[in-house]
């Protein structure tokens, strides 16, 4: 569902920051477009979108089987580039790459190594996080790209990664700890920025207290009179609320079902 892609989205941009050229300037759905972000900040950055979520789905079951997103992280770079290296003693030096096509193109190709490492080595929270997000990645794609706009050259590069989510828990249910949702919001609720988002995505999940029968309706599209019909509906008083069983007959045919409750019997019997 779509609460699984934006915190697939958020924990991916986390992931990144600091772990690229780009440094801390990874940006989270920008709606300018990329040309006239790297106009306004010439040094090395990412945009991270998402795009083509799709899902299969079964009946009525809008949440789907098989979640598949695109992750679209943009990388843009439109000035020369001060890359931290050893030299051959073990000191450290910098290596300035400069401001070319040639150069260019190879502070993109870096990039996206750093991209890629950063999201496969288990090395932190939310790299570890995102991994749980993302149990499969089916697909890459890297699209090259360049342009000159109000003076500035510039070069880009787009890489697509297609993801498998996991599903976004039902409405009414527990998110437990260790889980993936469990530790994305964990890293949310401790990141002052991201807390509000994390405490509305737990309203969203945990706040309705909807039991399990209802629960299980919902997920699969359902109606009540359908689920009363497959036999998993419990008995409903009046206002709709589950009366507890105490004695289930069934007929000589054995396809009509008579309930009776405590009360019930109690009546009966005196």
């Amino acid at each position: 569902m779509s609460l699984s892609r934006l915190v697939m989205r958020l924990a991916a941009a986390r992931a990144l920051r600091e772990r690229t050229l780009a440094g801390a300037r990874v940006f989270d759905s920008a709606v300018d477009p990329i040309d006239q972000t790297i106009a306004e900040n010439r040094q090395p950055l990412l945009v991270l979108t998402t795009d083509e979520h799709e899902a299969d789905i079964t009946g009525r079951d809008l949440a789907g089987d098989a979640q598949r997103c695109d992750l679209v992280i943009e990388l843009a770079i439109a000035a020369r580039v001060e890359v931290p290296a050893r030299d051959g003693q073990g000191g450290q030096i910098t290596i300035a790459i400069p401001h070319t096509d040639e150069g260019m193109e190879l502070t993109l190709d870096m990039m996206e190594h750093q991209i890629i490492t950063a999201l496969t080595r288990d090395d932190g929270g939310w790299t570890r996080a995102w991994m749980k997000l993302v149990p499969r990645v089916t697909r890459r794609l890297s699209r090259r790209g360049a342009s000159s706009e109000n003076g500035v050259r510039f070069a880009a590069r787009q890489l697509v990664l297609t993801c498998d989510l996991v599903d976004t828990p039902a409405v009414g249910a527990d998110i437990l700890p260790g889980t993936a949702w469990g530790e994305v919001l964990a890293l949310m609720e401790a990141d002052q920025t991201l807390a509000p988002i994390a405490a509305m995505l737990r309203e969203q999940i945990e706040g309705n207290d909807v039991p399990d029968w209802a629960r299980t309706a919902q997920m699969l599209g359902v109606p009540l009179d359908v689920m009363d019909q497959l036999g998993v509906l419990p008995a409903l008083d009046d206002q709709g609320d589950p009366v507890p069983l105490d004695t289930v007959i069934f007929d000589e045919e054995g396809d009509r079902v008579t309930t009776i409750d405590a009360s019930i019997t109690a009546a009966a019997g005196s």
